[in-house]
């Protein structure tokens, strides 16, 4: 077996390893193609803990090769998206099969052998079958996709609510198509017109650049005076944390969304407890990847130009190298394996 695995910050080496034996209720997966993730960038650079040695990488698609004792649901041939953690099966919600809510959560890629080599064997629990008229290069946006179902649930967005999404990330620009299959309203903010121009053509119905508008003035306009009625903050944008406040009406709805990692979050708490805001974070996926395969097989949300190269499995170490030069670049890294 060949795998990419990071032995120490920016030291990423293709080893030969042994053959994967299949245990039970596991699948052997071939991979086909692979989503590099901020957090698989910041492993590779230490700046945030990783297992060393450790194999990247957790979103991945490819097709099941072997098939363990005691797996149903799946078989040889069948291609899958993987689950980007898997449980610790030892804390009271694994114990009661509520996986979902595992409270040891294990991230592959960072604490888990991640999906970055040519073969991987993982628990028949953390793949889902894909339909065959979701391309790979689709697929590898079910997570992004399966958080952004997550925020709307968590924030209670309801028909012909405003939502703010501040960042135009990818997955700041898939909530807002995930918003509008709600019938919801979204408003994205962000510093740069490129990524603007992206959430446009995603679909997105309105947009504000926050160096060239007042954003305060311009959500006043979008929503008649009422301001948002509830907000997502993505963290791994750029965008300061304390204009979310100014533009969520009172009693408002405030999700911050995704994985800390580096983030700034320094703020004045005074005014989220004078608006009456209420406050949650999302951090992953819950139980919606069946929603969000749905979702991307349907069109419903599209990806096509979120992705900015597909990088030959021979070119990883270098294209690792590009990725944590410029780790600002918002669009997704696929590699082909």
């Amino acid at each position: 077996m060949k795998a990419y695995r990071i032995h120490s910050p920016h030291s990423l080496q293709l080893d030969e390893m042994d053959a994967l034996s299949v245990g039970d209720n596991c699948v052997k997966l071939k991979n086909l193609i692979c989503g590099v993730s901020a957090t698989d960038v910041l492993a590779y650079t230490g700046a945030i803990p990783a297992k060393y040695p450790v194999i990247p990488v957790r979103q991945c698609v490819g097709f099941v090769s072997e098939v363990g004792a005691n797996v149903s649901g799946l078989a040889r041939g069948n291609r899958v998206i993987t689950y980007p953690q898997a449980c610790c099966h030892n804390c009271r919600p694994c114990k009661d099969s509520r996986f979902f809510d595992c409270d040891r959560p294990l991230a592959f890629g960072l604490e888990e052998d991640g999906f970055l080599s040519d073969f991987s064997v993982v628990s028949a629990d953390n793949v889902y079958s894909i339909p065959d008229r979701l391309k790979d290069e689709e697929a590898v946006f079910v997570e992004h996709t399966a958080l952004a179902i997550n925020v709307m649930s968590k924030l209670g967005v309801e028909k012909g609510e405003h939502l703010i999404i501040v960042g135009a990330t990818v997955d700041g620009i898939i909530l807002s198509q995930v918003a509008i299959y709600y019938q919801a309203v979204p408003i994205i903010i962000d510093m740069r017109e490129d990524l603007l121009a992206i959430a446009q053509k995603a679909g997105a119905y309105y947009t504000i650049n926050a160096v060239n508008e007042d954003i305060t003035k311009k959500v006043q306009s979008i929503t008649g005076g009422h301001m948002a009625d509830a907000s997502a903050f993505m963290l791994n944008s750029s965008m300061p944390v304390q204009n979310i406040f100014d533009i969520t009406a009172n009693g408002g709805r405030i999700a911050l969304v995704g994985m800390l990692n580096n983030c700034d979050l320094k703020c004045n708490l005074g005014q989220f407890v004078d608006k009456k805001h209420s406050l949650t974070t999302v951090t992953d996926c819950g139980k919606n990847y069946p929603s969000a395969i749905n979702m991307l097989a349907n069109r419903t949300v599209t990806v096509d130009s979120l992705y900015s190269e597909i990088t030959k499995f021979a070119d990883v170490p270098d294209a690792f190298e590009r990725f944590a030069a410029d780790p600002n670049v918002p669009l997704k890294h696929l590699i082909k394996i």
